[in-house]
């Protein structure tokens, strides 16, 4: 039976509460269990554990989180979650859970929930169970960079493959440039960084998640290892996972 709101057998210990001024940095690990393309990949074992165990260990190492809980609508994923030291304090409600959901909603209701429980989020750290590289430095540096910059969000990128300034769209059956010819014509030295958010970590302030977005007026970019990087959707996205690990990634 799919419990919902109601006191959660996985969560058996209060969790700690702010100390001083230092901000209360929540991290919500979310994994939910309806997936299609690659049915079951949050407890599919890659490396000898669950995939969804690699970001509980993270958050677990992370210096820089107060607390971290995880927000499932699967019994069966909320176990595989707390045998490796994750707190599951409630099931993620079915209209948060479904394909259309929206992330930001999912992360919302986590953080109200903890609200009722007397757990405070200055700081909401995203963590989604699909990137089983990010580490726990990886968080801890997004954080610092978050709090040393007074920046509203921190995203986790990679630089962009194909520079959009080198793009061309569609226009009737013609080619226009996406941008400008002149744009176009720069030299790789002269073009800008480009960025492409990878999904693997988000850091936000939480007045900016209760305006129903994780975008804050001031965004930085947190770049990690390709490795890092790689999230698993489907069967291709898996094996690459396994590859990596066959070559002494860990």
């Amino acid at each position: 039976m799919q419990r919902s709101e109601s006191p959660s057998p996985y969560l058996e210990s209060p969790l700690p509460a702010r100390s001083g001024n230092t901000p209360c940095v929540l991290g919500v690990i979310v994994a939910r269990g309806g997936s299609k393309r690659l049915p079951g990949k949050n407890v599919r074992r890659l490396g000898g554990k669950p995939l969804i165990a690699w970001s509980v260990e993270a958050a677990l190492a992370a210096r820089s989180i107060t607390q971290f809980i995880v927000s499932t609508d699967s019994d069966e994923i909320a176990r595989a979650a707390e045998a490796f030291g994750a707190s599951v304090p409630f099931l993620r409600p079915a209209e948060f859970a479904t394909d259309e959901s929206n992330v930001v909603d999912a992360l919302s209701h986590a953080v109200t929930a903890m609200d009722t429980r007397g757990i405070c989020a200055d700081v909401v750290v995203l963590l989604q169970a699909t990137s089983p590289f990010r580490t726990a430095d990886d968080i801890d540096g997004a954080v610092e960079l978050l709090i040393a910059q007074n920046a509203d969000t921190v995203l986790s990128t990679r630089p962009a493959a194909d520079h959009p300034y080198w793009v061309w769209k569609d226009n009737g059956g013609r080619l226009d440039p996406l941008f400008t010819r002149e744009q176009m014509a720069l030299p790789r030295s002269a073009i800008p960084p480009m960025y492409v958010e990878t999904g693997a970590l988000y850091v936000v302030r939480r007045q900016v998640l209760d305006r129903g977005t994780l975008y804050g007026d001031v965004i930085l970019p947190y770049r990690t290892s390709s490795r890092a990087a790689l999230d698993i959707d489907d069967e291709d996205d898996f094996r690459r996972a396994e590859q990596l690990l066959d070559r002494g990634v860990d």
